[in-house]
């Protein structure tokens, strides 16, 4: 039987981890009638505040039009509004609408508890490792870009 490579485990390790965060999103989100990315992007505009599209794209690490697609959806929900800037014309923010910050904002808190809770569990030593290892392996990647 062949020798399954390093990329390839970490690969696999990183897909599992993806897996559960996702199947735990998916849960929550679903309680508010959204996407793991939708829910992504509202908790980022829910904290942050307006953003420019741009922004939202690089902090997801999401393409312009992929966070464009995922706020027409949510615009459409009533959960976001494009604003234009009124200094360039051309510039366009997004923020969570008055319907959103009424009635979903604490079911995205819950949702960012229950990660928290989750990372609490782990110990100082335990969270250390996680961040090196994290760290260590974008470093690496970095290298290779």
């Amino acid at each position: 039987m062949e020798e399954v490579s390093n990329g390839i485990k970490i690969l696999k390790v990183l897909k599992q981890i993806r897996d559960i965060m996702k199947q735990n999103m998916k849960y929550q989100f679903n309680k508010i009638d959204i996407t793991g990315p939708q829910g992504m992007l509202m908790s980022m505009l829910a904290h942050h505040g307006k953003m420019k599209i741009s922004d939202l794209s690089e902090n997801l690490g999401l393409s312009n039009s992929t966070v464009s697609g995922i706020i027409d959806r949510l615009e459409r929900q009533g959960l976001v509004e494009r604003i234009r800037s009124i200094e360039d014309r051309r510039v366009v923010y997004v923020s969570v609408t008055s319907e959103f910050k009424k009635n979903a904002k604490e079911q995205l808190n819950e949702i960012e508890k229950k990660f928290e809770d989750m990372m609490n569990k782990a110990t100082p030593e335990e969270l250390n490792t996680i961040f090196e290892g994290l760290n260590t392996l974008k470093e690496v990647m970095d290298r290779n870009k």
